[in-house]
């Protein structure tokens, strides 16, 4: 997503964003789980440097990992309830989630957030900082929005703006290493993109 297709899609809600991106990228054409809670691979589209994202995302947290797809309808994993998206629109896709969850959402589960602090701004951080990945449908991923960090800042700065009144948010959670607790990278390398998040 480049920064004019975002001042396009800005202003959609969630579920209208869930709609744009699968006429953008086409419906999923299978489910992502089996019954027994084994992902099917054939809902990857990595090569395309496209993610799937779980739409009832605004209702339950992590659907793609097994513990906490079981505790769920089996009907969350349904090619129908799944779309396909850049890092950048998988960023903003749970903006959308903080910024409106929905009625039914799970009780005790802090919808969107946790996906923004915990994976997809510390993997960011360190790619605009110049982080290579060793693993090939990473590097796809990276390199489809490699020409987009304007985009990213204008997400966290919505970002900032949506969650800061929210409990679980403060500017720290922004200024993270994916790749540091793992030794293949350091916050130090960050330090430019933190400068530029502090100032949004």
């Amino acid at each position: 997503m480049n920064i004019q297709e975002y001042e396009n899609v800005k202003n959609y809600n969630y579920r209208e964003y869930c709609d744009y991106l699968k006429k953008k990228y086409g419906e999923a054409k299978y489910d992502y789980f089996t019954k027994s809670f084994v992902k099917n691979s054939k809902t990857t589209r990595t090569k395309e440097g496209l993610i799937c994202h779980h739409i009832c995302e605004d209702t339950a947290i992590q659907l793609s990992t097994p513990e906490f797809a079981k505790k769920n309808p089996f009907e969350y994993q349904l090619a129908k309830n799944l779309c396909y998206c850049d890092y950048l629109e998988h960023l903003f896709l749970h903006i959308l989630i903080c910024e409106n969850p929905s009625k039914n959402k799970n009780i005790f589960e802090v919808v969107g957030i946790g996906g923004v602090i915990n994976f997809l701004v510390p993997e960011l951080n360190d790619f605009y900082s110049g982080w290579v990945t060793n693993q090939s449908w990473r590097l796809n991923c990276h390199n489809k929005i490699k020409n987009d960090k304007d985009v990213y800042l204008a997400l966290l700065k919505r970002f900032k703006k949506t969650c800061s009144g929210n409990i679980f948010y403060n500017d720290n959670c922004l200024y993270t290493s994916l790749n540091e607790s793992f030794g293949l990278w350091s916050k130090e390398k960050n330090k430019k993109i933190f400068d530029e998040i502090k100032k949004l």
